[in-house]
């Protein structure tokens, strides 16, 4: 019986320059990628902070306002050298280049409306034990809201976070991106701020309890909240507050 070849030892040097270690031509690529499209389209600004772990799974939710804001959300992980995997419609990967595109990078086709929308949530479960960045928006859509603030939350991020108890879920708050088709004739400057991760301790490991799931859904959306006036400048319009109710989806 032939012993197992040893494991040849990574470069110092490649730790030092974060360098991937799965897929790292393929990650490199993709770095430089959200690095040119996001300048593009957005001028993005954020500052970067110890929330985000330097290593090992995470889960990062944030609101949602347009449909370019989530290469300026991918330049904001990029920055703390970590490579996000996000939870997209699965409209997004039938487009011709850019679905290539989303599964050469390894994203995540969510099948909104069927009984297949729960699957997603099982891939992004895999790849946090396989220690990377799961990126979603709670809402599950663009913010609905008049004054753009984050609307009721979807199930789908408190039920991938109980169901991974010890896996910090981080809020982050963006603003100044516009729907609709109005970024795509302005370069809106895009404002962020990453808040400390949400306290789901006493909801742990209950992802299979409904009460536990919506009284999870409304704290990450409180958080989200919460960090979004401060990347805007100042709080919403009490008067103007959305309903806490949730949906079951995505």
């Amino acid at each position: 019986m032939t012993a197992d070849p040893p494991e040849r030892r990574r470069p110092r040097i490649l730790d030092t320059l974060h360098w991937p270690r799965e897929r790292p031509l393929r990650t490199i690529i993709g770095f430089l990628g959200i690095a040119l499209g996001a300048k593009i389209v957005h001028r993005v600004r954020f500052e970067r902070a110890d929330h985000i772990p330097a290593s090992g799974p995470a889960i990062i939710v944030a609101n949602h306002l347009s449909m370019t804001e989530t290469l300026a959300m991918a330049r904001l992980v990029t920055g703390h050298h970590r490579f996000p995997h996000f939870l997209a419609k699965e409209e997004v990967f039938e487009w011709l280049v850019v679905g290539r595109i989303m599964r050469a990078a390894r994203q995540i086709p969510v099948v909104r409306g069927s009984a297949n929308a729960g699957d997603s949530l099982a891939v992004a479960a895999r790849a946090l034990r396989r220690g990377h960045v799961v990126c979603l928006y709670p809402e599950g859509t663009l913010t609905k809201q008049p004054d753009l603030r984050p609307g009721p939350g979807k199930t789908g991020a408190a039920r991938l976070a109980l169901g991974n108890p010890g896996v910090p879920v981080i809020p982050v708050g963006m603003w100044g991106p516009r729907p609709d088709l109005k970024h795509l004739w302005h370069r809106h400057t895009v404002r962020m701020i990453i808040g400390e991760p949400v306290d789901l301790t006493p909801w742990a490991g209950r992802a299979q309890d409904a009460g536990a799931v919506r009284a999870a859904t409304t704290s990450i959306m409180d958080r989200i909240t919460e960090v979004t006036e401060a990347a805007r400048g100042a709080r919403f319009d009490p008067v103007a507050d959305a309903s806490d109710g949730t949906g079951e989806a995505g």
